[in-house]
């Protein structure tokens, strides 16, 4: 019954359905539970040429070492809250930072970091030149739920999204951490990133990747439900002769004897 053109294909179907279902299982999971694995520290670039305006950071220039010209925009600056610095809590600064031949670009950057509740020194005045190390824009994840709103200058996150909001693009996505030159006192620089970092754990991107293991054992379920109702349907249906074999049969007299 499983060799007709029908069962082949409804099981070339089911292969295909599986190996879909567990692919996106799989990939949904690892990036709920996976790893950032950085550019090596002492690699150096040009900051444009490795990113772009509008453009999501690159996996391969993730903790790439950067070296950039332009300005900072003192009017957008922001605190990011809860940020540790040798086990010390405080925040980052963090600063709008037009880059030089990007037609009013502007990336963020973070200059430095203070204890919550020291005021923070004004950005460098003119044209600068910056190095630093380039990441990506941080997961809602690291988000405390429950927050009440934070005052106004004050973030979570460097989000992308929440920074286009509050800064007129055109935007860099992504920030970048600034090494040198120092900040000044009392900015203390901020540690640079270890080479593989762990995510915070992303439980929707987890839970779908549950749903979509769930969809490849049901379509496992379904299939086998259709084998097993074919081979009842097949066991019910009443014995039919072979019609060739009629013809061989001798009619019985009327006695109820064959002739001889």
């Amino acid at each position: 019954m499983l060799l007709t053109p029908r069962w082949v294909g409804r099981f070339a179907l089911l292969l295909v359905v599986v190996a879909v279902c567990a692919w996106l299982g799989s990939w949904l999971w690892g990036r709920a539970w996976g790893e950032t694995v950085r550019a090596p520290l002492a690699s150096v670039a040009a900051f444009t040429d490795v990113h772009q305006p509008g453009v999501s950071v690159d996996q391969a220039e993730v903790g790439r070492r950067v070296t950039l010209s332009g300005s900072f925009v003192p009017d957008q600056e922001l605190l990011v809250v809860d940020r540790q610095q040798s086990d010390r809590l405080g925040v980052w600064v963090l600063t709008a930072f037009e880059v030089e031949g990007a037609d009013g670009a502007v990336v963020p950057v973070v200059r430095g970091w203070v204890p919550s509740g020291e005021s923070v020194p004004p950005p460098p005045k003119g044209r600068v030149a910056i190095a630093g190390w380039l990441e990506p824009t941080e997961s809602d994840a690291l988000r405390k739920r429950g927050r009440d709103p934070l005052p106004d200058g004050q973030v979570e996150i460097v989000s992308s999204a929440e920074l286009l909001s509050l800064w007129q693009p055109p935007l860099y996505q992504g920030f970048v951490i600034q090494q040198q030159p120092q900040p000044e006192s009392p900015l203390v620089g901020v540690s640079p990133p270890s080479l593989t970092v762990e995510q915070p754990v992303d439980w929707q991107n987890a839970a779908y990747g549950i749903q979509w293991w769930l969809f490849g054992l049901f379509a496992i379920f379904w299939f086998v439900r259709m084998v097993r109702v074919e081979r009842e349907d097949l066991a019910a249906e009443p014995d039919v002769p072979d019609p060739g074999s009629l013809d061989t049969m001798e009619a019985p007299d009327e006695y109820g004897s064959s002739k001889g």
